[in-house]
């Protein structure tokens, strides 16, 4: 197995990233992004995990060979069911980890790599979606965080 290194490179920001408030699952906010947008956002085969954690991470891609763009949609927000050692009331308690933990009240997460795209105008077109609260442009300075959003 090759070991890849992350350097400091890897984490410069040629990526922008919006935050999206909605409380619908991935798979129907997936389908309406791609109505609106006229994109072909699809579930990637394997979601986000990390080790000796328990948190999935849903994770949506689109590759636009026209604009030269990779764009993600990824899920913010995980529950982790952890069980109680001492006897409780509650056997199981539901823990909510976060991808990004500095973006907690985000849901959901839009990555785009590469591409000219107007970021006011995407954001405008992503709030008329009617299962979008609210979206806008985020900035993570953590790098623990900026870790994270590296897939391939």
């Amino acid at each position: 197995m090759t070991i890849h290194k992350i350097n400091s490179s890897d984490l410069e920001n040629d990526y922008t990233l919006i935050a999206i408030h909605s409380n619908a699952e991935a798979y129907k906010l997936a389908f309406e992004i791609n109505l609106k947008l006229k994109t072909n956002l699809e579930k990637f085969p394997i979601d986000i995990t990390f080790e000796g954690n328990n948190s999935i991470f849903e994770l949506y891609k689109h590759v636009s060979e026209t604009y030269n763009t990779i764009l993600y949609l990824i899920s913010n927000k995980s529950y982790d069911d952890t069980k109680v050692d001492s006897p409780s009331l509650f056997d199981n308690l539901s823990v909510s980890k976060y991808l990004i933990p500095e973006l907690k009240k985000a849901e959901y997460l839009i990555k785009i790599e590469g591409g000219g795209f107007k970021i006011e105008s995407l954001i405008k077109k992503l709030n008329e979606i009617d299962l979008i609260v609210s979206c806008y442009s985020a900035k993570i300075n953590n790098n623990k965080s900026k870790y994270n959003l590296i897939f391939e």
